[in-house]
């Protein structure tokens, strides 16, 4: 492998994680300020996240959801298109997915009550992602616009729904009937993580190869860097649109169904664990990479799960992790401008070297010249 190959390849991967460890240092600057103690903070975040099996164990847990969420908004990105909705179109496979579960639950096999919430999460999700697909493709409406209004849209139609014909009659508070908890998703054989895990790194896999091996991938990659060229190439742009947004719904959608036959066993009203930012910034972070999603999701969920100790342990704000997760990635744009200066002038460099060990052209006549020409 020669230098130039391995810069290509070390310098994002550090420039990732600069952006890292500059937003620790920032962040645990910004809780001095407030006047809390940032290194007993962050302690409690790695001893709850990582330092015990039940912290790991919770991680693990966490990962299932924020790696289907990832993988699904990584084609939406891929395709230049930015999906904004994943928090609704996650809402929405939820509950679809509470709803459907529960009913089935006792009435046909586990297996089957677990697939039939899988595919009613993932439809829920697809076809929340419908209406923004159709305005980009038809009238050319921006998808940012489109689906971050269908967020809101999804909050109060879920708040409506589980508070009306899906609330369980026999609970008083809003929420959908409960899935008993032998009939959720069955542990990892060895240990108390539910096969969610497995099923988010599928979804992983599958798109590395969606990306790797297909057509279809291919031409969402062309659409994603040069809209104009994969036009002119002749690909069906609008319906490569629709497909990145909807399968990035559907995903979204079983990351609901996920979360609720998974850990929750019911839909409640107001919950919205909001998985949408942290995605953004995973991927980015990952560098569109589709297997770097892993090791990124692992690191995100310690946060959120080392995160919610905290607030009551180490007095930080409730809103503290999100802080971090927006200083990564304004801290990752810095070190990619900084990234790509770099790498301009170790290439303007080596272009130099080459040009001066370059043996001296032959001098060709006219009649040769004219004639290529």
């Amino acid at each position: 492998m020669n230098r130039s190959v391995t810069r290509e390849r070390i310098v994002p991967i550090a420039s990732s994680l600069a952006a890292i460890v500059a937003a620790f240092l920032v962040g645990g600057i910004f809780l001095e300020l407030r006047g809390k103690d940032a290194l007993n903070a962050y302690q409690i975040l790695f001893q709850r996240g990582l330092g015990n099996s039940d912290g790991l164990t919770e991680t693990l847990k966490q990962m299932a959801p924020v790696l289907i969420v990832s993988g699904g908004l990584l084609i939406a990105l891929k395709a230049g298109i930015w999906n904004i909705g994943v928090d609704g179109q996650f809402l929405i496979g939820a509950l679809m997915a509470g709803a459907v579960g529960a009913n089935l639950a006792g009435d046909v096999p586990q297996a089957v009550m677990i697939i039939c919430g899988a595919v009613a999460g993932f439809a829920g999700g697809l076809a929340w992602a419908i209406v923004p697909a159709a305005l980009a493709v038809r009238f050319g409406l921006n998808e940012i616009i489109t689906t971050l209004m269908m967020n809101y849209v999804a909050v109060n139609v879920t708040s409506w729904l589980v508070k009306g014909p899906f609330k369980d009659p026999d609970r008083v508070a809003p929420e959908t009937k409960q899935i008993p908890y032998e009939l959720r998703l069955p542990f990892i054989p060895g240990t108390e993580v539910h096969i969610g895990l497995i099923i988010g790194l599928v979804v992983v896999v599958l798109v590395a190869i969606l990306f790797r091996s297909t057509v279809p991938g291919y031409m969402l990659t062309v659409l994603g860097r040069n809209k104009r060229a994969a036009i002119h190439a002749g690909m069906p742009v609008g319906l490569l649109t629709v497909l990145a947004l909807l399968l990035s719904g559907g995903f979204a959608g079983l990351a609901g169904a996920n979360d609720v036959m998974g850990v929750q066993g019911v839909f409640k009203a107001n919950w919205d664990p909001g998985y949408g930012f942290t995605a953004f910034a995973l991927v980015y972070l990952a560098r569109l990479n589709s297997l770097a999603i892993i090791p990124f999701a692992f690191f995100f969920s310690f946060l959120l799960i080392g995160g919610a100790s905290m607030p009551r342990r180490a007095d930080v704000p409730t809103y503290y992790i999100q802080i971090l997760e927006g200083l990564m990635l304004i801290f990752f744009a810095c070190s990619v401008y900084f990234e790509r200066r770099l790498m301009a002038a170790w290439n303007r460099r080596r272009s130099e070297g080459s040009e001066e060990h370059a043996a001296p052209a032959p001098i060709e006549s006219p009649a040769v010249v004219v004639g290529e020409v």
